[in-house]
């Protein structure tokens, strides 16, 4: 069966738009401001730039591919013999999904504790262990709920730009950000911070199928995305900048509260509401998300099927649900957003890497391969633009602290345990 190719340019870039534009925001400029300072607003265009690469090769995959699904399948194809790179992907996609679950998580706690004198995180333990039962449970939010939490989560993006642009002596204030010395080093580790919040719009690569005319539209789309969801990034974070001082912003994880209360208490008490909607309906929608790759990944055959395809009477795979809640858990305990925004973009960076090198792998491999939108520009037969997302990719992903590697390792490992056990029960069962 055929789907209807009915979404044109604007349709997809709406989407990828809304994609993108999430709860992170909420979370990442003030541990990111730590390393970056008041040239932060740099990060945010060094990690649309990298992404922007890696834009170009989902393009080109989803319309050479379009039955194949999201990345654990383009990688099938890209490398049949090695079945365990697409597994490996698949974890590090779901790494990169629980980290940003306990992210959010704990944004959540922090803009809650001004409210509620409790332990940070006590409260996001405690909204994961909540949003994940309701997850089982199977319940489902009807439409106006969804599109509710999505006008909160933007309201409040908006309320705080208007407030900065409408104060006297704007101007001065962002010329003075703007022609301060650029901290590169500071601003290049903060773009390995932040880049999680870039996420989202390679979800458009599932559309390919239902795209008028993918081969013209799709890559389109991915970077008119980019671009305007950058666009609004820079509207906020330098927003803050003008309303608060970078001490102040290094010094909070609300951040935009912070800035909204020193244009008008008012404004920081309502973007703090948004922040604590985006967030809740953040975690809901990452536990969803992240359990539903794990029963995929599982139907695949690479994790155990009579563990991970268990299954409620409403459908909902509840041991596989039961497992994000102790990987998000493992996260929360970590206890600094910086860390857990930083486990998320580093799982975030090793799939766009592998994901160009599945273009670059599949041109050789299936050089016939029908490629409805192909990348111009190669050496030696190497298209330059997946290179470059390799490249620019693997750069930032060597900029973290040891011991975000030592907590990503250890989650590859659990996950790897239970690889070998499926292709054990394979082998066994053969």
């Amino acid at each position: 069966m055929q789907l209807k190719k009915s979404l044109s340019l604007f349709q997809l870039t709406v989407y990828g738009v809304g994609t993108i534009i999430g709860s992170g925001i909420y979370s990442v400029l003030g541990p990111a401001a730590q390393d970056a300072g008041q040239s932060i607003w740099l990060s945010f265009i060094l990690a649309a730039v990298v992404a922007s690469f890696s834009a170009f090769s989902y393009a080109e995959l989803a319309t050479a591919l379009p039955n194949a699904g999201a990345e654990h399948n383009f990688l099938r194809n890209a490398f049949p013999k090695f079945p365990a790179i697409a597994f490996l992907v698949g974890m590090f996609i779901a790494i990169h999904g629980a980290a940003t679950i306990a992210t959010v998580a704990l944004t959540f706690a922090s803009y809650l504790k001004e409210i509620v004198q409790a332990n940070e995180v006590l409260i996001a333990l405690v909204l994961i262990v909540v949003l994940s039962v309701v997850n089982i449970a199977g319940l489902k939010r009807a439409a106006w709920v969804n599109v509710g939490f999505t006008i909160a989560q933007v309201s409040g993006l908006l309320i705080l730009a208007v407030a900065a642009f409408t104060t006297a002596g704007i101007t001065e204030r962002l010329t003075q950000v703007v022609s301060a010395p650029v901290d590169w080093g500071g601003a290049i580790k903060a773009t390995g911070i932040i880049f999680f919040i870039y996420t989202g719009y390679e979800h458009l690569a599932s559309l390919s199928e239902e795209a008028k005319n993918p081969e013209k539209d799709l890559w389109k789309a991915f970077l008119i995305a980019l671009f305007l969801t950058t666009f609004v990034y820079l509207m906020i974070v330098f927003a803050v900048l003008t309303l608060i001082e970078p001490d102040v912003v290094k010094q909070s994880s609300r951040a935009l509260a912070v800035a909204g209360t020193a244009r008008a208490p008012i404004l920081g008490h309502l973007i703090a509401i948004a922040a604590l909607l985006a967030t809740a309906n953040a975690t809901l929608s990452g536990s969803i998300s992240v359990s539903r790759l794990l029963f995929g990944v599982s139907r695949a055959g690479d994790l155990p099927k009579p563990l991970f395809e268990k299954v409620t009477p409403k459908g909902s795979p509840w041991l596989a649900i039961i497992v994000v809640i102790l990987a998000t858990g493992a996260f929360v305990l970590l206890g600094e957003i910086k860390q857990v925004a930083s486990l998320s973009s580093l799982g975030a960076l090793l799939v766009f890497t592998a994901i160009n090198f599945a273009v670059i792998f599949l041109r050789f491999l299936k050089p016939d391969l029908k490629r409805p939108f192909r990348i111009r520009g190669a050496i030696a037969g190497v298209p330059i633009l997946p290179a470059l997302g390799v490249l620019t990719s693997l750069a930032l992903a060597t900029r973290y602290d040891g011991m975000i590697y030592v907590w990503f390792a250890v989650g590859v490992m659990v996950a790897s345990l239970g690889y070998l056990l499926s292709r054990s029960r394979k082998a066994f069962n053969k």
